[in-house]
């Protein structure tokens, strides 16, 4: 497996000519929706491969780099994850190359790559740790790829259009978008990239929007939601951190954020909540991700 520099060259040219042909709403539009269709146990299957490509930069062709990404890519399971790494890392416009033997020349449905033959073509899409190019994942990144990646996690084998939000220059949603994704789902927050023998950092909050009922873009995500038959987890296996606010203020119920922005439409500064509404540790959140959907 190889990752093809020139390629890398030619799509950031790309990107660049592209943004600046474009007016800004509309470059901005296309960045902010996803689908999603990711399953948890592929995100978990391949978590220590994961783990092993975050220690390098994308476009590095050292042998260890090369050997991360093959193992990552090695399978379809695993294809389908570092499609979505690249999809939340890199911005509209960039794509990476590889030459991955065995692929087929066809890829999932709804996924962010494509095949012909051996050769894969893996697309940016959110832009939220473009420096990964050239350099290891640094900390911040990696908690805001994870929030990504949890935020595109379905509970159902089904691709839905949602719009993610955040306070990261490359979430800015367009009014068009605003106006039409207007449900609050809830918060997705923690990391992926976990020491191997500590569990993954997980966690999601129920929103506004999911805490008053299933309805239009709710009805098939349900990874904000308890699952009776998993105590403290949601049905996607995410730490189950309650409300993201106080749902019901005459009611005063335990909630995760402590604060949500009603400008912007963000959840800030989470925190996973017990039972009774004391944190369950000192850790807060700060690379937040909010999902709407449309009514």
């Amino acid at each position: 497996m190889r990752i093809t520099a020139r390629v890398l060259c030619l799509a950031l040219l790309t990107i660049a000519m592209s943004l600046d042909a474009l007016p800004a709403h509309a470059a901005v539009t296309k960045n902010r929706l996803a689908t999603n269709r990711l399953a948890t146990n592929r995100l978990a299957t391949n978590r220590l491969a994961t783990n092993k490509l975050a220690a390098f930069a994308l476009s590095s062709t050292s042998l260890e780099a090369s050997a991360a990404a093959a193992e990552l890519l090695g399978s379809a399971d695993g294809r389908e994850v570092y499609s979505y790494l690249i999809s939340c890392a890199l911005p509209e416009g960039m794509t990476l190359e590889a030459t991955v033997p065995g692929a087929s020349d066809t890829a999932p449905p709804a996924t962010n790559y494509t095949c012909t033959g051996e050769r894969c073509t893996f697309y940016g899409a959110l832009g939220l740790a473009q420096d990964w190019i050239d350099h290891k994942l640094a900390s911040k990144d990696e908690r805001w790829i994870s929030a990504c990646m949890f935020a595109r996690v379905n509970a159902n084998d089904t691709a839905e259009a949602i719009s993610l939000r955040g306070p990261h220059p490359s979430l800015i949603v367009s009014l068009d978008e605003a106006e039409l994704y207007t449900v609050i789902e809830g918060a997705f927050y923690g990391n992926l990239f976990t020491h191997e023998d500590d569990p993954i950092d997980w966690n999601a909050c129920i929103g506004a929007g999911q805490a008053s009922g299933e309805f239009g873009g709710l009805v098939l995500r349900d990874c904000t939601e308890s699952d009776p038959d998993n105590p403290g987890k949601t049905y996607c296996g995410f730490i189950a951190a309650g409300d993201c606010r106080d749902a019901t203020p005459e009611f005063p119920s335990p909630y995760a954020c402590k604060s949500f922005d009603a400008m912007q439409g963000l959840y800030g500064d989470c925190h996973t909540t017990s039972g009774d509404g004391h944190w369950l540790s000192s850790k807060t959140y700060r690379e937040v991700i909010t999902v709407y959907v449309s009514e």
